[in-house]
């Protein structure tokens, strides 16, 4: 199974997630923007992507669709994260939805929910 995908413009939540994500013993890709995770999905298929709403380049929302496009992605669970209000995300066709800011307790639940075989070990 391929990693996790961090798709976030802010190095600093991306750095954070990565390493709490890599002790818990998953294997983590990051981008920087949709443009980027296209590029990363292509060189290996994520077993889910930890998308953030706002990004310049390409955007969480336009990252999805290209993702729901695609027959080789289209199945990989996306967990949406924002601090936008409800309204912008609330049609998004994603596996959950994590709101701007969240505890790393948070973070784990759903990352253990929908990245089985991200696991290292």
């Amino acid at each position: 199974m391929g990693p996790i995908l961090i798709v976030d413009d802010e190095f600093g939540i991306v750095e954070a997630m990565r390493d709490l994500l890599s002790d818990e013993g998953y294997r983590t890709a990051i981008a920087l923007n949709g443009k980027e995770a296209l590029e990363r999905m292509a060189e290996e298929r994520p077993c889910m992507v930890l998308l953030d709403y706002m990004m310049p380049v390409m955007n969480g929302p336009a990252l999805l669709e290209a993702m729901e496009r695609s027959p080789l992605l289209r199945d990989i669970p996306v967990v949406m994260m924002s601090a936008s209000p409800p309204d912008y995300w609330k049609d998004l066709r994603c596996a959950a939805f994590l709101p701007k800011p969240f505890s790393l307790d948070d973070l784990l639940v759903v990352v253990k929910r929908f990245a089985q075989g991200a696991i290292l070990q």
